[in-house]
């Protein structure tokens, strides 16, 4: 069971992409205070950055269609792959936790669910918030540009070339 399994330091998970954002969401609703990094921006300024390259080609190299809270496919207008071979129902659970941040319910039963961008930026921040009221932090405009390994095992990771975070659970969810 989730959550009963004490840690020794806040589990660490690189990447607020949609594997990111539900492994910070599941660790925090199981207690573990999970500190979520990502390299870009919010979903918010990251819709105003992509905009801005869409007007004038000019890229933000750290945030863009590519990097950022969401994941890449934020901008692919909100299609949604229903895994219809998915035994263990891990499809439908992700799909009812949208509603319940703020998409229409009709994902549940279309045959080719779709949110629509302007939706997901909603949803994402929804559950971003809801990561934070449940004890974990969100980090963005942070990458990791090191690890430190000890006796095999990681013991911290370095953002933005100058600073450490101690943990020895990280996920790379990138």
């Amino acid at each position: 069971n989730m959550g009963e399994e004490p840690l020794s330091s806040r589990p660490v998970i690189i990447g607020a992409g949609p594997a990111g954002l539900f492994c910070a969401y599941m660790l925090a609703k199981a207690g573990f205070a999970p500190i979520l990094l990502e390299r870009g921006e919010a979903v918010e300024e990251r819709q105003k950055k992509a905009d801005h390259f869409w007007k004038t080609g000019e890229l933000d190299t750290q945030s863009n269609v590519q990097f950022g809270e969401g994941g890449a496919g934020t901008f692919s207008d909100g299609k949604l792959n229903t895994l219809v071979k998915d035994n263990h129902g891990r499809s439908r659970y992700v799909l009812k936790t949208f509603v319940e941040f703020g998409a229409e319910d009709d994902i549940l039963y279309e045959s080719k669910p779709h949110i629509g961008t302007d939706i997901l930026i909603d949803v994402v921040r929804n559950m971003r918030n809801e990561i934070i009221k449940l004890g974990g932090d969100v980090r963005f405009n942070t990458q990791v540009t090191d690890l430190r390994i000890e006796n095999g095992e990681v013991s911290a990771l370095e953002v933005n070339h100058d600073q450490w975070i101690s943990t020895n659970t990280a996920v790379l969810a990138i």
